[in-house]
């Protein structure tokens, strides 16, 4: 019996053209992952909360570092770089989530410390008061 060469050098070449097509068409088969919209929204909203708790007094640093991430992560969206704008976002909201921890404690200290005064005066207007029996 005798063997025909018949279609089994396509067959080789057909599988060499198939492996490079995919490697070819691979890449525009990956897209680009969407823009972080919530992540900025949140970012957004987190920002938003500190400044209504006034933290561009009690912390005014970690309040402008949430602003320019924001500002960065939009300009990473606009730049079609998804991945560093969710990244950036992310870090905006933790600035602003601690710009807004750090503004309640210090309220929080002052409340604590006019207490203290009060209950100081309190204390000395009783004993003097005692004092005239």
């Amino acid at each position: 019996m005798q063997r025909f060469p018949g279609p089994y050098p396509f067959r080789q070449l057909g599988g060499a053209l198939l492996l490079v097509g995919s490697i070819v068409l691979m890449p525009s088969c990956a897209s680009a992952p969407p823009p972080p919209t919530s992540s900025i929204e949140a970012a957004g909203s987190a920002i938003a909360n500190a400044e209504r708790a006034n933290a561009g007094q009690f912390a005014a640093a970690e309040l402008g570092a949430a602003r320019e991430k924001l500002a960065q992560a939009n300009g990473a969206v606009a730049d079609e770089q998804m991945i560093i704008a969710e990244r950036l976002a992310d870090e905006s909201k933790v600035s602003a989530d601690l710009a807004f921890a750090q503004t309640e404690a210090a309220k929080a200290t002052e409340i604590n410390q006019e207490m203290r005064l009060g209950a100081e005066a309190l204390t000395e207007e009783m004993e003097r008061s005692g004092d005239k029996r």
